[in-house]
């Protein structure tokens, strides 16, 4: 089973908050699998800081139903757009926060912080935003590490500019409305695979829908309901999936991240591409499986839950590609994967 593999680079200087006053805002990362993996470092955070003080994120307005999802966060903003404008400041200030810390490396984020004038305006130096700051640490590492450790370890280090944080991967699961997957089909006694067979970052993450076809069969031969989910652009894969076969809900395309959370919950067992979709799996505490192909599963493995990881031995990989670039075996990281090694390796293996 996959244990993320953390490691400590430096303890920061703790900085010395004087007034907190109406808490600490955390502007969020904006992809998915990245918010998610943030999440450990935000509850340990929360878990030194000084009681009553209250936590608001900062996000994308596609992430918000994630963050209100995690109970150890009280107030959640959203940004409709790529910075935040207009009322969505107003919103903020209201919140009166004394300390903002910037997750993302980008020079956009701190600029978002700068916005607020909050005292307290913490992150990681580059790309030329350290003036956007009040406290810095170094600059986000391109390239170090890999194959080492977790990606969750340079969030821990950062979150510990406001406390000695404990690295761990350990973290408060989400929480879910079940009624939501229950809607969308998801009804009876018999349990659940839920299969995610695509990956937003490209083809090199994705592991045949055939292949995934395959799974759902014997799932289904061996009294498993399958479900298949993905955004809209996971059309076609999860079509192929599900294709020509009885008990497969196919609800890719179809569903928000509300129902999404529901709906990975409710599962009995996940099989996934590295993507979003497995992120959130592990994060509500569900046990999975997940595929790896052109990414490096010590960096980006799945956070909560029990996992297991299926990682082809091709020399080439992980090349962090999102097409392949081989003429001689395209995709052989993916193809070397066989749908039976994969099944042998599911709970109903040997049922």
């Amino acid at each position: 089973m996959y244990t993320p593999i953390l490691k400590q680079f430096s303890q920061p200087d703790v900085v010395q908050i004087d007034d907190w006053r109406g808490g600490l805002l955390i502007r969020s990362t904006n992809w998915l699998g990245d918010a998610l993996m943030t999440l450990p470092a935000i509850y340990q955070l929360r878990r030194v800081l000084p009681a009553g003080i209250p936590f608001s994120i900062l996000c994308p307005a596609n992430l918000k139903p994630m963050w209100e999802a995690c109970p150890f966060v009280d107030n959640v903003v959203s940004m409709a757009q790529k910075r935040i404008v207009g009322d969505e400041v107003a919103t903020v200030r209201r919140l009166d926060p004394g300390v903002t810390l910037v997750l993302p490396n980008s020079f956009g984020s701190a600029l978002d912080a700068y916005k607020f004038k909050t005292p307290y305006r913490l992150g990681r130096r580059g790309r030329m935003r350290a003036w956007l700051l009040t406290h810095t640490i170094k600059e986000w590492p391109r390239g170090e590490n890999i194959g080492v450790c977790h990606q969750l370890s340079y969030y821990l280090e950062l979150v510990s500019m406001l406390g000695e944080v404990e690295y761990s991967a350990s973290c408060e699961p989400m929480t879910a409305n079940p009624d939501l997957a229950v809607q969308l089909g998801m009804d009876g006694d018999a349990p659940w695979l839920a299969l995610a067979p695509g990956a937003a970052y490209g083809p090199a993450k994705q592991w045949s829908p055939k292949s995934f076809h395959r799974v759902a069969e014997e799932a289904i031969q061996k009294g498993w309901r399958v479900v298949v989910v993905g955004g809209p652009g996971d059309k076609n894969a999860a079509e192929e999936t599900a294709k020509d076969l009885k008990g497969v809900l196919n609800i890719a395309g179809k569903t928000n991240l509300a129902q999404l959370i529901s709906v990975l919950a409710k599962s009995d067992f996940v099989l996934s591409n590295d993507s979003g979709s497995m992120h959130l799996a592990a994060a509500l505490g569900r046990p999975g499986l997940a595929v790896f192909g052109s990414t490096d599963p010590i960096a980006t493995g799945p956070v909560g839950g029990s996992w297991d990881l299926a990682i082809s031995e091709e020399s080439c990989r992980p090349c962090f590609k999102r097409t392949c670039p081989r003429d001689d075996a395209p995709y052989a990281c993916l193809e070397s994967i066989t749908p039976e090694h994969v099944i042998s390796r599911l709970p109903f293996a040997t049922s």
